[in-house]
């Protein structure tokens, strides 16, 4: 569990990064205003995070702390999949969508695997929380991004949700 955490906390930081890098770059004010928020919620993710993990008495146990070079190898394998030359390039809106799309469906699937190696009820119920929010920022992202990127479509998406009675 200890080293679970230490992942999720981890990867939560690099998200905050993330997130504030992009909303530096951005000059769209909603895409702006959207990463901003992230950043905040993964901001909070790492408090919720960092409270389970002081709560935990890892003295009496008998797992050792993973070493920072184990967690930087899993964080790399999460965060630098891309190829460097993309990394590096400058975002713009579109691509920071994209970028963070994929780096939230990596988050949901490393929670999803913390939860089928979850020690107890309430570390799986926890993780599985980790998930929700992970699927919830995916969501905010790909509603933003499909109305950028195909207004007329969305706008006609979203009116059969709100006046769906009609069909």
């Amino acid at each position: 569990m200890k080293e679970a955490l230490e992942k999720a906390l981890n990867f939560e930081k690099e998200g905050f990064e993330f997130y504030k890098k992009i909303a530096a770059e951005m000059q769209n004010p909603l895409a702006k205003r959207l990463f901003e928020s992230l950043a905040e919620q993964e901001k909070e993710h790492m408090k919720k995070i960092k409270e389970i993990y002081e709560s935990l008495d890892f003295a009496a146990s008998s797992n050792q702390p993973a070493t920072a070079a184990g967690i930087e190898e899993e964080l790399k394998k999460i965060f630098f999949e891309l190829e460097e030359s993309r990394r590096k390039m400058p975002l713009d809106h579109l691509e920071g969508y994209k970028l963070a799309m994929e780096m939230e469906k990596k988050g949901y699937n490393m929670y999803r695997e913390f939860t089928q190696t979850a020690a107890s009820e309430s570390e799986k119920k926890f993780f599985e929380a980790l998930m929700q929010e992970e699927k919830e920022h995916l969501n905010s992202l790909d509603n933003v991004y499909r109305f950028l990127t195909d207004t007329p479509t969305w706008y006609s998406e979203e009116e059969s949700r709100v006046w769906n009675w009609m069909v």
